[in-house]
C-alpha cells in the first residue's frame, strides 16, 4: 500500500527534492533508487514480508532511506533510539524480536552493508496481505514498554485523505520529531507520498528557539509539526518565526490559548492546528484548527478521516454530548495491538476500538473537549509516560524498599515526574541507576528519599501527603551558572554540585537548549550542544566557557530614510559612474510559472514587494561623506506587457528608483530585471517565494529587519584588513593571463557565454567526501588547475563571492551583501592535486572568516592596478550557485527559474557552476574583446578534465601539462561579486 504509492510518486517526480539535511540531497529518483537497494539489501540477509526490522538512529537521510527501504521491502519498522541505556534497548529487542537491527557503525548491521547485500539478494517476493507500517514501544506500568503495531492503512488515512491539506505538493516540511515518536509518521510520509520534501532538523536546532527560527527561514519550511510544551517555548522567543510557514500543527498535551493567540496575531495567514491522538490510533485522532479569538481550553476537535469517536462510560456506553466520558475510537487509524500481548490487546482494544484512557465531552457541533486522563498517564516532550513505570524501575533497585511516582506540573505549565523512593542510598546513585535502565524523558526531574511512605487507610499512597518536591524558588545562587542551571531544572542550587551531571537531574535537550539561550542571555558566551554533551556538568561548562565565543548582539535598529551604502554597495556604485550605459551589473532573470497568472494581481504582488523590501526603492547618491542611501516612498513597478525578451534589460539608473524592471511576456513567462547594487542571489530566491505566495494570496510575515539598519551594521565592521595585505604581497594581480588578442586600453563589458549541461552532480560530491571538503573547493582546484596549466602560472589569484550575511538578522533581507574574496594560488613543480585541494579548503574557509573588507578598500588600500584591465586583482572569477533557487513551489503555485545572460561579462574569465536537482550546468563568461568562443570551449572543457583527474589520480601533479580546465567553489550565489 504504501510501498506502491511512494513508487508512483517517485515515478512521476523523480528530479523534485526529495529529502534534504543542509548537507546531503536526495531527489524522488535518488530515494527510490537507494530504498529499493536497501530493501533488496534486507531480502538478501533473509528479511520477508510482514517481518520486523529494527532501526537504530536519529533523524538523517540514511534514516529516512533504510525506514522507505524497509517499507519497500515489505517489512515492518521499529524505531530505535541510540541514546536509550542499554538496558531499555535490551529489552525491547528481546520482546520484540526484529528480523535484523539496522543502524551506524557498531550496530549489527549498517545501512552500508545492508545495501553491499543487495548484490546477491533475490526479489522480494508479494506472499499478499498487508504488512503492518511499524512497531512503536510506548510507556508501560508494569515497567515493561509496550509495542504499538500500526497498519499501513491507519498511515494512509492520516496523510492522503483529501479532507486534510497539510501537506500539499510542493510543501517543504521540517522533519524535527523523533524517529521513535510518532509525530515523525506524519513528517516523513506525510511529506513523501504528497510529493513534498522533507528538510531534517538536528537535536540543537529543536531545542533552541533561535536556531529553530533560523532553520525555518533558511529552508523555506511550509509546514512544521511541534509537541505543546516546544511550541510555548518557541513562541515565547518570538511568536512571529512561525510567519513563513502555511501550517503549523502542535499537541501532544494541552495547548495553551494564550500562546497560540499570540502566535496568530503575528503570523495572521498561518494555519495553525491542535492535533490529538495516542499512538494506538496512528498519530492524530481529532485536529482543531485554531482561531481568534482563542478558546481557553483549547479544544482537540473533530474527527480525522476515517476514524469513529466515541464518548463512553465505564461500560462503554455512549454518554449524551455534554457529558463527561472515557473516548473510545474505531476505523482505520487503529492499531493491530499489543506485540506479542494478547491479553492487553484484548482489554485495551475491544470489539476493534481503541480505549484511549481520555476523558472528554462532545458539544452539540461534534467538537471534544479533553478533561485530563482516567489513569494516571501523562504526556512529557510528547511521549505518553506511566508515572508506574518509573516506581517499578525504582522497586527493580535491590536497595530501594518502596517507591512512588506522580506527575505535576511546572510553572510553565509543562509535566515533570517527581519520584519517591524508601531507601538508604543517595539519591544520586539511585539516579546513576535509574539513568542505565530508562530513556532521559522518563528520568524523574525530582527524586525525594523518605523514611516512609504515607498510606491511606485502604493501603493506598496518599499522593496528598508527599512532601513537594524542593524547587528552585529564583533567588540569585552563589554561582551565576548554577543557579542557571536549577532555574531550567527546577532544582534546588544546594543539590548541583560541580560533577552534577545535567542528564541525571533531570535534564533533556528540551531543557538543555533552554540553560544554553539563558547561558548566551547572560553570560554573553555561546556554547554548542556537542561540546556540552561531551562534558555535561557544571566543571565542565565553566572550563568551556573559559574559551567560548562571545554571544552575537541583535542588530540595532534606527529611523529614518537615509544612511550609509552597504560596503559591498561602493565598488557597484563606482563601476556604475564610470559607465551609466553598462548592464553587466543587471541581473536578468526569467520565470516561467506552472499555470496562467493574472496580470492585475501580478502587478500588485510586484509593489507589494517594492513596499516591502526597502532596497528595491533606494536612491544612491555621492556627497563629500561618501556614497549615501535614501528609501523613497510611494515608487511603483509598471509590468511591461511586449512580446518576448528584446529590449528588456536596458541600463538603471541608480538615482532613480525602483531599480527592478517586470515584463509579463505571455501568460505563463514573467521576466525581472533588478541591478546588483540592491540585489544578490539570496535576494532573487526571496523576492520569487514572495511573489508566488502574494499570487496564491497569502499574506507575507513582516520584514523582520531593515534594510537601512542591516547595511548601517555591515558598514559599521568594515575596518579591518586583517591578512589580506600579507596574504597577496607580491601577487602578480590582474592581467597575468594570457589571451587570443591584445588588451584595449579601455575594455568594454562585451562578453559571451559557452555552456556544459549536464555535469554529474554525485561524481563532485563523491570526490569533495573523499577529500573531506565542500564541492565549491573540488571544483575551484579543478578552475585554478587548468588556469594554471594554460597560463604556465605558479602565482595567480582567483576572485570568490563571500555571502556576506554574518548575522542571523540577515539571512532574509533582500539587499546587496556579497563581497568578492580574493583566493592566492601559489604552485610549486611537484604540487598534487589532493595538495592543492587541501590548500583551497584553508584559504578558503578563511576568507570566509573575513569576508568584511570590502573589496574597493581593499584594492584602495593595496594600491594594485594598471590601465586596461576590469579588475586589478584578479582576472578570473568563479561562483557556484548553491542556494536551491531555480525550482520553486509556494502555496500550490510552481514555477522555475533561469539566469538570462545579457551579453556580457563582469571579468575576464568568469565560471558559474548552477546546482540543479539532478545535475550540475557549467557556465563560462569571457571577455568577447580577449578570447576567441575555441579558447572559452577549450578552457571549460580543461575544467572538467581536471576534475576528472582530482578524483581518479589525486597524487598527480598540477603543472603536469598545459591543458584547459575550469570550474569551481561553493561560496554564495553570486554573479561576480561586488568589487
Amino acid at each position: 500500500m504504501i510501498a506502491e504509492m511512494f513508487r508512483d510518486r517517485a515515478a512521476r517526480t523523480p528530479g523534485a527534492l526529495a529529502v534534504s539535511d543542509g548537507t546531503t540531497t536526495l531527489t524522488y529518483g535518488e530515494l527510490a533508487s537507494q530504498s529499493e537497494e536497501f530493501a533488496l539489501g534486507l531480502a538478501g540477509l533473509g528479511v520477508r514480508r510482514g517481518d520486523l526490522v529494527g532501526l537504530l538512529g536519529g533523524r538523517s537521510v540514511a534514516g529516512v532511506t533504510a525506514l522507505v527501504g524497509t517499507v519497500l521491502a515489505g517489512a515492518a519498522y521499529l524505531p530505535l533510539n541510540p541514546g536509550w541505556p542499554a538496558a531499555r534497548l535490551r529489552r525491547i529487542t528481546d520482546h520484540a524480536r526484529p528480523r535484523l537491527v539496522v543502524g551506524p557503525p557498531g550496530a549489527e548491521l549498517s545501512v552500508a552493508e545492508v545495501r553491499a547485500a543487495a548484490r546477491t539478494a533475490p526479489a522480494v517476493a508479494d506472499t499478499g496481505g498487508t504488512p503492518p507500517a511499524y512497531v512503536m514501544f510506548t510507556s508501560g506500568s508494569t515497567g515493561v514498554p509496550k509495542g504499538v503495531v500500526v497498519e499501513q492503512r491507519g498511515v494512509v488515512r492520516l496523510v492522503r485523505a483529501p479532507e486534510h491539506p497539510w501537506l500539499p505538493a510542493g510543501t517543504r516540511a521540517a522533519h524535527g520529531a523523533a524517529p521513535e515518536f510518532d509525530a515523525a509518521t506524519l513528517e516523513v510520509w506525510g511529506t513523501l507520498l504528497n510529493g513534498g520534501s522533507l528538510h531534517i532538523a538536528d537535536a540543537e536546532t529543536m531545542a533552541r528557539p533561535a536556531a529553530y527560527a533560523r532553520f525555518l527561514r533558511r529552508e523555506r519550511i511550509g509546514f512544521a509539526w511541534l509537541t505543546a510544551p516546544l511550541f510555548h517555548r518557541m513562541a515565547d522567543h518570538d511568536p512571529a518565526m512561525f510567519s513563513g510557514l502555511h501550517t503549523l500543527m502542535t499537541g501532544g498535551d494541552v495547548v495553551s490559548a494564550g500562546h497560540a493567540g499570540r502566535v496568530l496575531a503575528h503570523c495572521p495567514g498561518l494555519a495553525l492546528y491542535n492535533g490529538y491522538g495516542p499512538t494506538e490510533n496512528t498519530v492524530f485522532t481529532t485536529v482543531h484548527r485554531i482561531t481568534t479569538p482563542v478558546p481557553d481550553p483549547v479544544p482537540i476537535g473533530r474527527a480525522v478521516a476515517g476514524t469513529e469517536l466515541y464518548v463512553c462510560d465505564q461500560a462503554g456506553r455512549p454518554v449524551p454530548d455534554g457529558t463527561e466520558g472515557e473516548l473510545w475510537v474505531g476505523g482505520a487509524g487503529v492499531a493491530r495491538g499489543y506485540l506479542g500481548d494478547p491479553e492487553l490487546t484484548a482489554a485495551r482494544f475491544p470489539g476493534g476500538r481503541y480505549r484511549t484512557g481520555d476523558l472528554v465531552t462532545r458539544d452539540p457541533d461534534g467538537v471534544l473537549r479533553f478533561h485530563g486522563r482516567a489513569d494516571q498517564q501523562v504526556k512529557i516532550l510528547g511521549n505518553l509516560v506511566e508515572p508506574a513505570e518509573v516506581t517499578a524501575a525504582l522497586l527493580a533497585l535491590p536497595a530501594v524498599r518502596q517507591a512512588h511516582t506522580v506527575a505535576v506540573r511546572d510553572e510553565a505549565g509543562e509535566a515533570r515526574l517527581s519520584a519517591y523512593a524508601v531507601t538508604d542510598t543517595d539519591p544520586g546513585a539511585l539516579r546513576t541507576a535509574l539513568a542505565e535502565r530508562l530513556p532521559r524523558y522518563l528520568l524523574p526531574a525530582h527524586l525525594t528519599v523518605l523514611d516512609r511512605l504515607p498510606l491511606k487507610a485502604s493501603g493506598k499512597v496518599d499522593t496528598a501527603r508527599l512532601p513537594a518536591p524542593r524547587a528552585h524558588d529564583g533567588t540569585p545562587a552563589p554561582d551565576e551558572l548554577t543557579g542557571l542551571w536549577a532555574q531550567v531544572l527546577g532544582q534546588d542550587p544546594a543539590a548541583i554540585g560541580p560533577d552534577s551531571d545535567f542528564f541525571a537531574l533531570g535534564g533533556d535537550s528540551v531543557r538543555l537548549g533552554a540553560l544554553l539561550d539563558r547561558i548566551e542571555a547572560r553570560l554573553g558566551r555561546r556554547l554548542g550542544f556537542r561540546q556540552v554533551y561531551a562534558v555535561p556538568t557544571p566543571a565542565g561548562m565553566r572550563a568551556l566557557l573559559a574559551h567560548a565565543g562571545e554571544a552575537t548582539a541583535p542588530v540595532p535598529r534606527a529611523s529614518g530614510r537615509t544612511g550609509p551604502a552597504h560596503p559591498a554597495q561602493r565598488g557597484l556604485y563606482a563601476l556604475w559612474q564610470a559607465d551609466p550605459d553598462s548592464v553587466a551589473y543587471n541581473i536578468p532573470v526569467r520565470l516561467d510559472f506552472g499555470a496562467p497568472v493574472d496580470p492585475e494581481r501580478l502587478q500588485a504582488a510586484l509593489n507589494t514587494l517594492l513596499d516591502r523590501h526597502e532596497a528595491l526603492r533606494t536612491r544612491l547618491t555621492a556627497d563629500g561623506d561618501g556614497i549615501r542611501q535614501e528609501v523613497v516612498d510611494d515608487v511603483t513597478v509598471r509590468l511591461e506587457t511586449e512580446a518576448g525578451e528584446g529590449g528588456f534589460v536596458r541600463p538603471f539608473d541608480l538615482a532613480a528608483p525602483p531599480l527592478l524592471r517586470a515584463r509579463l511576456a505571455g501568460d505563463r513567462r514573467l521576466l525581472l530585471d533588478l541591478h546588483h547594487v540592491v540585489a544578490d542571489g539570496v535576494s532573487v530566491r526571496v523576492l520569487v517565494r514572495e511573489l508566488l505566495g502574494l499570487l496564491a494570496g497569502r499574506t507575507p510575515p513582516p520584514v523582520p529587519l531593515r534594510w537601512l539598519d542591516a547595511a548601517r551594521w555591515c558598514a559599521g565592521r568594515d575596518d579591518d584588513l586583517g591578512h589580506w595585505p600579507a596574504a597577496l604581497a607580491g601577487a602578480p594581480g590582474g592581467g597575468t593571463l594570457p589571451t587570443d588578442r591584445p588588451r584595449p586600453p579601455r575594455p568594454s563589458d562585451a562578453g559571451g557565454r559557452v555552456r556544459r549541461d549536464p555535469v554529474a552532480a554525485d561524481a563532485v560530491e563523491k570526490t569533495a567526501r573523499v577529500h573531506s571538503t565542500t564541492p565549491f573547493v573540488v571544483l575551484l582546484a579543478a578552475y585554478a588547475t587548468a588556469l594554471a596549466r594554460i597560463g604556465g602560472l605558479t602565482d595567480l589569484v582567483i576572485g570568490v563571492p563571500v555571502h556576506g550575511r554574518t548575522h542571523h538578522e540577515l539571512a532574509d533581507v533582500v539587499g546587496m551583501f556579497v563581497q568578492t574574496m580574493p583566493l592566492r594560488v601559489r604552485l610549486e613543480e611537484d604540487t598534487t592535486l589532493g595538495a592543492l585541494v587541501a590548500e583551497l579548503r584553508e584559504s578558503h574557509q578563511s576568507a570566509l572568516d573575513r569576508g568584511a573588507v570590502a573589496y574597493d578598500r581593499l584594492v584602495r588600500e593595496l594600491g594594485v592596478g594598471r590601465p586596461g584591465l576590469r579588475d586589478p586583482l584578479v582576472d578570473a572569477f568563479f561562483g557556484l550557485q548553491n542556494l536551491d533557487s531555480y525550482e520553486f513551489a509556494e502555496a500550490g503555485l510552481t514555477a522555475s527559474l533561469d539566469f538570462l545572460h545579457p551579453g556580457t561579462t563582469r571579468f575576464d574569465l568568469n565560471l558559474q557552476v548552477h546546482v540543479r536537482p539532478d545535475r550540475l550546468v557549467c557556465d563560462l563568461e569571457h571577455s568577447t574583446e580577449l578570447y576567441e568562443r575555441a579558447s572559452a570551449d577549450h578552457l571549460l572543457d580543461s575544467v572538467l578534465l581536471a576534475l576528472d583527474e582530482i578524483a581518479i589520480a589525486p597524487e598527480g601533479p598540477v603543472l603536469r601539462r598545459r591543458t584547459a580546465r575550469t570550474y569551481a567553489s561553493d561560496a554564495d550565489f553570486d554573479f561576480g561579486a561586488a568589487r
